[in-house]
């Protein structure tokens, strides 16, 4: 069984819904029944989630039994795989194409305005695909895990074999955790400073009480147009006067000194204020 922890949930009754997570969960008003009635956030899954207070390991949501999230869900995962003697399972990267990474930041855009205005829509869907087989006399049922990246080297190319792009599951800076490291993910968050340098330049978000760092390094001004390092000369005086800029990006999550930060490869990765940094500071 191949599945991550998770950290927010859909507070769902017949008259009401909100999007709850495992830091606030506890303090709600309703809380018992906050915690009987919660479902996946991703748009068209209906899976059944519970909550799992802290204790050996962080507080989490965890997927009923025999409640499936449907197979595009970033939270989907194989039950079967214990159902037979699996003696393998291969591991491979597909690179992420520019339509689909352009999905994920306009989806983490339209979510945000959706949360701020409240209108949120998370109705589940009808139709859920069939779970996969397994023919229970089978000896072996070797599969294949399919991971995203944004960097160099992926093992297949966008598509490639027909394979579906997996999906990329996004993190809030409040629910970043070793979990996440050395997987691609997408985060967001409020630029406090811009720090640059010969092939180099490092974001600094906060959300709150809660920081990570975005670096854009070697390889990443490497395959740029030269005019990025200017770009990020002409954000740093901006976010010198103003620290309400909202980074969003797909990139691979590592830890660096104690503290969390993403790696970005690709101009097209990232967006400012939820526009290109080309198209932001023309506008700022």
């Amino acid at each position: 069984m191949i599945y991550m922890p998770i950290y927010e949930a859909i507070y769902r009754t017949s008259e009401h819904e909100e999007e709850v997570t495992v830091s606030n969960i506890e303090q709600h008003e309703n809380y018992i029944d906050v915690k009987n009635n919660l479902y996946c956030t991703y748009s068209g899954c209906s899976a059944r989630l519970s909550y799992v207070p802290k204790g050996k390991v962080r507080a989490h949501f965890k997927t009923w039994p025999k409640d499936d999230h449907i197979q595009d869900c970033v939270d989907y995962f194989e039950r079967v795989a214990t159902a037979s003697k699996q003696k393998s399972i291969a591991t491979s990267t597909m690179a992420l194409s520019e339509k689909h990474i352009k999905s994920v930041l306009d989806n983490l855009r339209k979510r945000r305005n959706e949360k701020a205005s409240g209108t949120s829509k998370t109705t589940p869907g009808t139709t859920k695909k069939p779970r996969p087989k397994v023919d229970p006399g089978s000896d072996e049922n070797p599969t294949l895990n399919i991971v995203p990246t944004t960097g160099p080297n992926a093992d297949l190319g966008s598509g490639e074999n027909n394979i579906k792009e997996p999906s990329v599951r996004n993190r809030s800076l409040i629910n970043l955790t070793d979990d996440d490291l050395n997987w691609t993910r997408s985060v967001e968050g409020f630029i406090q400073n811009v720090e640059t340098g010969d092939k180099r330049a490092i974001l600094d978000l906060r959300d709150g009480n809660y920081t990570c760092r975005v670096y854009f390094e070697e390889y990443f001004f490497d395959n740029a147009p030269v005019n990025f390092r200017g770009y990020f000369e002409d954000l740093k005086k901006l976010v010198q006067r103003h620290k309400d800029y909202m980074f969003s990006g797909v990139g691979l999550i590592e830890k660096r000194n104690d503290q969390y930060c993403m790696l970005i490869n690709d101009g097209n990765d990232f967006r400012i204020d939820d526009r290109y940094i080309a198209l932001f500071l023309h506008s700022a």
